[in-house]
């Protein structure tokens, strides 16, 4: 392949600076990997929504174009997407753009379509989340047709055809494990652990009912959850009326590299989250040499080491299985992080303007 690629990836948020591990990180990951093995292509980054100011940074020796939208409600998100227009003119009359590559099927793919028409650009749109499902208000009146789609995992292709009779190729996050053997069973003091943020749908109240459930079978496990959100004080509420103050600990907000750590010192990941796109957290669980027990969601799939709950009330079961016998702790991956570069500069080489 001759010549280089620019292509403008909008997203609604991007780190602040290279210490910001916790946005998105899946996304951070193929990004730092896409540049080192394919250098031919070159990223600029549209951020809507976060970081909450106009200032342009580098981050990995990427461009960052913040617009300052601040999630603001739609009427008056309406100037910051019209500046977002304006900056992605810019960028293209300074130094020509090749393609728009936008995240979520929301205003990030909305500005993508609308400017990849103005400009005459290709447009690609990843579905990242609940994006995919018919709650989504967007997805009744967003103008897909002639945008090249792409899902991170089969469940969530599955979800979009079902909901907009659209196909899109597959294109799942990796990951590679930490370097160093994981800890054995034994040497992890944690016996379940949640990760994720504090909403109805992680439906984590099922991790502190489970909890408090094994307790009552004679099963004391030591449980931690990290994260934040609207759900937290239910939660804590919630362990202080079964009696788990001494078992059961509600670690908010951590930084990922603390999550990592953690991660190697726990033994089953409990994830009872309804819907899943993809689940991330699966694969950093199994790469850090953790069991798995989750609902059927993103891009679970049964296996010695993950067990999958179609109920709430078969976590316990699935739980008290894997402690009573414990799979082995080697790193797993599921998805590398060169294959899912790979296949992004695959992708953004074969798009090519309309015609």
């Amino acid at each position: 392949m001759t010549g280089r690629r620019r292509i403008a990836l909008i997203t609604p948020g991007f780190p602040r600076d290279e210490a910001d591990t916790s946005c998105i990180p899946p996304l951070q990951i193929a990004l730092r990997r896409l540049r080192r093995r394919h250098p031919d292509l070159r990223i600029t980054v549209v951020a809507l929504h976060y970081p909450d100011n106009r200032r342009p940074y580098t981050w990995h020796e990427m461009e960052v174009l913040p617009v300052g939208a601040a999630n603001r409600p739609l009427p008056l998100r309406l100037p910051a997407l019209a500046r977002a227009a304006r900056i992605l003119s810019r960028r293209h009359r300074e130094d020509s753009i090749d393609m728009i590559h936008a995240l979520w099927l929301g205003d990030t793919t909305m500005l993508g379509w609308w400017i990849g028409r103005r400009l005459g650009l290709p447009v690609v749109a990843t579905v990242m989340g609940q994006d995919a499902r018919p709650t989504n208000r967007w997805l009744k009146f967003l103008p897909l047709d002639g945008v090249r789609l792409t899902a991170v995992s089969q469940r969530s292709a599955d979800e979009l055809m079902l909901s907009r009779g659209l196909p899109a190729e597959v294109i799942p996050w990796g990951l590679d494990p930490e370097r160093g053997d994981p800890p054995a069973w034994n040497d992890r003091p944690i016996d379940l652990l949640g990760v994720g943020s504090l909403t109805e749908n992680k439906d984590f109240t099922v991790l502190v009912r489970t909890a408090a459930e094994l307790q009552r079978m004679g099963r004391e496990c030591r449980t931690v959850l990290i994260g934040d959100g609207l759900q937290r004080r239910r939660l804590e509420g919630l362990v202080r009326e079964l009696g788990l103050g001494d078992c059961f600990f509600l670690e908010g907000q951590l930084s990922r590299k603390q999550v990592l750590e953690s991660m190697r010192r726990s033994k089953i990941l409990v994830h009872p989250a309804r819907y899943e796109s993809s689940g991330f957290v699966f694969s950093e669980a199994l790469a850090n040499g953790m069991a798995v027990v989750s609902r059927p969601v993103g891009a679970a799939r049964a296996s010695d080491r993950w067990k999958l709950c179609e109920a709430s009330d078969g976590f316990s079961s699935a739980i008290e299985k894997t402690l009573d016998h414990p799979p082995g702790t080697e790193a797993v991956t599921v998805h590398s992080e060169d294959e899912t570069a790979d296949a992004l500069a695959a992708l953004y080489r074969s798009v090519r303007r309309p015609r």
